[in-house]
């Protein structure tokens, strides 16, 4: 319960007949023993005596939202703001029970009722703040953060979600100043101890990362988050056989910890455990960040059994429906009729390289009755038992449009040299920036001679071309009349047109893996890079692809010499 409420009840002097008074204060003394079947019988008797009874309505609504009935909460909660609008402790519980369920918006409009009624009271600019949270509006919730600050300065939660919404702005070493802030006046915060070593460990700063979730285990050693995440750093440190430990803690814990099934889901597949890696992965479908399509909750959930009519729902981004997408010939082999959600982008590639299934963009409505089964195409591995031996595997499952093909090679500058195109960026939210390259860093591997390197970096690029051309005289070949970001099958047209690819992993690195053309591929040492780039020089899922990694000490220089030696070797052309 908030402290803006319990100064209301506390100090306020009630106005009410002989027979009311002692009633409403056995309510509260129910209330504040955590009694709340009891105070709830008593302000429902109350009630009935008096139903315009404001004192008594606030607090019935607050015994509603203390049981998690937040419906009902906030019908009381709106009966009492008609009979006093200018209250700002009704609005802001009223604003604290729509955010429990999930009506931020209608929260966000409430709490700022509240606030110009009262606007220095802390709580209300907090509580807006962690709801403008809730909705990823993070940049917006700063500013209400620094009032609720300004107005109560040894407030620590505040202090922690100021640096909660820096992380998940990804600026980590400012998330880190807040973090301490909370930390100095609350040094046993277990959630700020562990949060700090979630950002101590975006920063690569492992060692300091394991030191703070040890301290929040040493005051809580039933702690699973901080089991959890200290098992997602050792992964990263690459002692995978420890992470496991640590998430299988986590789990005698806490059983239904999703977040921890998937991070040993992940470590497993890593490992090439693809029995239990996959079986567990699909609690990935539980996690907190998942959003899972609800007009397909009711059809039946596919267990790899016969089945007429098959709908598989889109998850995954571009690179890992590529992936995933050996395993569509093996599922018609199954099912009649199999229609599939992905991104339109691929569509036009995946209907001339799977013919018999039916592909629509994920973004339009899809009729649920049409389907006897449902799938999410990250749960297909679990019940095609996928793994690198699979037929499909060994051979190009993906298909150029050759027409298209050949109207690039002919337009390639150069008869004579060999044809090396060239990425090195993703733009993954999350990890992309560990998996990305600067230009100019892969200059040795532009003066290799014998090459045309051609350009199949997606988004805006220009900038960075220009300067390197300017700084080194250099100039990547750029085919004229592709959208490299919006145009896949142009992009995979011009993969095809090469004669090697060069590629940090993005989705050209899938392109180019399931078309089978031989490419160098540069990975990161562990923090953004995926399970399926395992610790070996030739890629089991892509046998075309060798792979090459950052140093220890997340360098690309090492790796980057490797590929310059293996290009002064000279592919054949084909």
């Amino acid at each position: 319960m908030n402290k803006y409420l319990f100064k209301s009840l506390d100090n306020k002097i009630y106005v009410m007949n002989s027979q009311l008074q002692p009633l409403f204060q056995q309510a509260i003394q129910a209330f504040q023993s955590g009694n709340f079947i009891k105070a709830e019988e008593v302000l429902q008797y109350f009630l009935n005596i008096k139903p315009t009874e404001l004192d008594a309505l606030h607090l019935l609504a607050i015994v509603y939202a203390s049981q998690n009935k937040h419906d009902a909460a906030i019908n009381y909660y709106k009966r009492a703001s008609e009979l006093n609008s200018g209250d700002p402790s009704i609005l802001n519980n009223w604003g604290s029970s729509l955010n429990a369920i999930d009506q931020h918006v209608e929260a966000i409009l409430v709490f700022k009722k509240a606030l110009e009624i009262d606007p220095l009271a802390p709580e209300f600019h907090y509580n807006l703040a962690n709801t403008l949270c809730d909705l990823k509006r993070y940049e917006e919730a700063l500013s209400f953060y620094e009032q609720s600050i300004q107005l109560d300065p040894y407030c620590f939660q505040a202090h922690h979600n100021y640096g909660k919404a820096l992380y998940d702005l990804k600026r980590f070493s400012e998330a880190l100043i807040y973090y301490d802030r909370a930390l100095l006046i609350n040094p046993v915060f277990l959630d700020c101890l562990t949060n700090k070593g979630v950002a101590l460990n975006e920063l690569k700063r492992y060692d300091e990362a394991l030191v703070h979730f040890d301290q929040a285990l040493s005051l809580k050693p039933d702690y699973a988050e901080a089991w959890s995440n200290k098992g997602v750093t050792l992964n990263e440190l690459k002692r995978h056989d420890e992470a496991l430990v640590h998430f299988d803690q986590a789990l005698s814990l806490k059983p239904d910890y999703a977040e921890a099934w998937l991070n040993k889901a992940v470590v497993d597949l890593f490992l090439k455990k693809y029995q239990t890696g996959w079986k567990n992965y699909d609690w990935r479908l539980k996690t907190k960040g998942f959003q899972f399509n609800r007009q397909f909750e009711n059809l039946k959930l596919w267990d790899g059994s016969e089945c007429k009519n098959l709908l598989i729902t889109n998850e995954q981004g571009i690179g890992d429906i590529i992936f995933y997408a050996s395993l569509f010939k093996d599922v018609k082999d199954t099912v009649i009729n199999v229609t599939i959600s992905t991104d339109v982008k691929l569509i036009s590639i995946l209907l001339r390289s799977f013919p018999e299934i039916t592909f629509l963009d994920k973004n339009l409505s899809i009729d649920a009755s049409l389907y006897d089964a449902q799938i999410a195409l990250g749960s297909l591995p679990v019940v095609m038992n996928m793994n690198p031996n699979m037929a499909s595997r060994k051979t190009a499952y993906l298909f150029d449009n050759e027409v298209t093909t050949k109207k690039i090679k002919n337009n390639l500058n150069s008869k004579k040299l060999l044809k090396c195109g060239v990425a090195w960026k993703s733009y993954n939210q999350n990890i992309g920036k560990n998996k990305s390259i600067q230009l100019s860093d892969l200059n040795d591997i532009f003066q290799v001679s014998g090459y045309e390197f051609i350009n199949l970096q997606y988004g805006d690029t220009h900038q960075e071309l220009k300067d390197y051309k300017q700084n080194y005289g250099l100039e990547l070949t750029t085919i004229k009349g592709v959208d490299l970001f919006n145009d896949i099958d142009g992009l995979l047209s011009i993969i095809q047109a090469c004669d090697l690819i060069v590629t940090t992993s993005n989705v050209n690195a899938h392109l180019a893996g399931a078309l089978g053309k031989k490419t160098l591929l540069l990975v990161p040492y562990s923090a953004g890079r995926i399970w399926y780039w395992h610790e070996e020089e030739k890629s089991s899922w892509y046998p075309n692809i060798t792979i090459y990694s950052q140093d220890q000490n997340f360098e690309w220089n090492s790796a980057i010499e490797k590929v310059v030696r293996q290009l002064k070797r000279q592919f054949p052309v084909k």
